[in-house]
């Protein structure tokens, strides 16, 4: 489905579009790979200065990477909000040009979600080999916390005189 500007600009009232998105891939993005399930709807509306509006509510999984396995975890996400609709890219607000597919305009309200770094919930079997191991941050604190700083074993071997 698409979006026009032109029909937009003779609303009387509100258009409302309808979202209900199985499976949208996203191409050349490093934190997300697909949207799955986006389910809601995008209201467009004049507020009272006469301006452009957009009022939406939308919720669904984004599918990103794992940090560490690059396997998909699906992120749910719920989002609704009411902002203004622009027509230059340098204004802050929904920027809409002349038309836009619903999938992208869903795509343009998700990514500003979008998390940077996704961790599977179990537990990650990590790399090793001869005399070398990859572990977890955890893990490398909770064995290194009784050892004491190189730079401070000097200061254990110092004795203090006793007074007589």
């Amino acid at each position: 489905m698409k979006i026009y500007l032109k029909d937009l600009m003779n609303i009387a009232d509100e258009k409302i579009y309808s979202v209900d998105i199985k499976s949208y891939p996203v191409e050349g993005n490093l934190f997300l790979r697909r949207l799955e399930n986006v389910k809601g709807d995008i209201r467009f509306y004049y507020g009272p200065t006469d301006d452009l509006r957009i009022n939406y509510s939308l919720a669904g999984d984004m599918i990103c990477p794992c940090a560490f396995s690059l396997e998909d975890i699906a992120v749910p996400f719920e989002l609704s909000d009411d902002d203004k609709v622009v027509s230059r890219q340098e204004e802050e607000g929904f920027f809409l040009e002349n038309m836009i597919e619903i999938e992208n305009a869903v795509l343009q309200i998700v990514l500003p979600e979008v998390p940077i770094k996704v961790e599977k919930k179990e537990k990650i079997e990590y790399s090793s080999g001869d005399g070398w191991s990859f572990v977890s941050e955890e893990d490398y604190k909770s064995s290194r916390k009784d050892e004491i700083d190189p730079r401070l074993q000097k200061l254990m071997e110092y004795k203090f005189e006793e007074e007589d």
